[in-house]
């Protein structure tokens, strides 16, 4: 199964782990967002060459740039129901890819032998020019809003969490990230106008909130 979307993604790292206020800004903005789907746990494994091209591009700010992940819900070490997804960006433009790859499973994430089989799996099916291994993963907690028109979406994540698989040995470390909130807007790009001005309302809110003040508004690099 492959599915296809092309969209604008906009997103905010928030050196907080006040999501609430977040919450609260969003649902009395100008765009009347209310929510949309239940909380849900995200699960991704993030690929890359052995050089780390795809880190170094969002590293770097390239503006052309390809992630490949495996995500799926509910239980961190257990992979159920998986989708390989791969995002090419332009700019602030978005298509995502969307492939279901049933051979993963139900298999333990820290397990190196699962690790491996994921590796050799995913490569044989996307048939990379070259090999990608799994560098990382992020786990964290969604909440899924949409505006009043139905056509702009957003989430809110936090409790992040983070394995870093470049070293096998320390799989089962996984380091936290508490302070940190990620606010996204995805939207159709002929919206673009519409929801740039709107977010004005959104940031002014976030900023009259005491714990959100001394936030930064930044580019997330490893999570999305």
């Amino acid at each position: 199964m492959k599915n296809k979307i092309k969209r604008f993604e906009r997103k905010w790292l928030f050196r907080s782990n006040n999501y609430l206020a977040m919450i609260n800004s969003l649902l009395r903005s100008k765009l009347f967002f209310r929510t949309q789907y239940p909380l849900r746990k995200v699960n991704s494994i993030y690929f890359d060459t052995q050089d780390y091209v795809s880190i170094r591009q969002n590293l770097d700010g390239v503006s052309n740039k390809k992630k490949i992940r495996i995500r799926w819900y509910g239980n961190k070490n257990i992979i159920t129901k998986p989708i390989i997804e791969i995002k090419s960006k332009k700019g602030f433009e978005t298509k995502k890819e969307s492939i279901s790859i049933k051979k993963l499973n139900n298999l333990n994430l820290l397990n190196l032998d699962n690790l491996k089989r994921i590796q050799e799996i995913l490569n044989f099916k996307l048939k990379q020019k070259k090999v990608i291994y799994p560098v990382l993963t992020t786990h964290y907690e969604r909440e899924y809003f949409i505006s009043l028109n139905g056509k702009i979406r957003a989430t809110v994540d936090y409790n992040l969490k983070s394995i870093f698989l470049n070293n096998l040995s320390q799989i089962d470390i996984v380091k936290n990230f508490k302070n940190i909130c990620i606010l996204e807007f995805k939207y159709p790009t002929s919206l673009d106008k519409y929801v740039r001005k709107n977010l004005r309302d959104v940031s002014l809110r976030l900023s009259k909130n005491s714990k959100f003040v001394n936030s930064a508004f930044e580019k997330p690099k490893f999570f999305s």
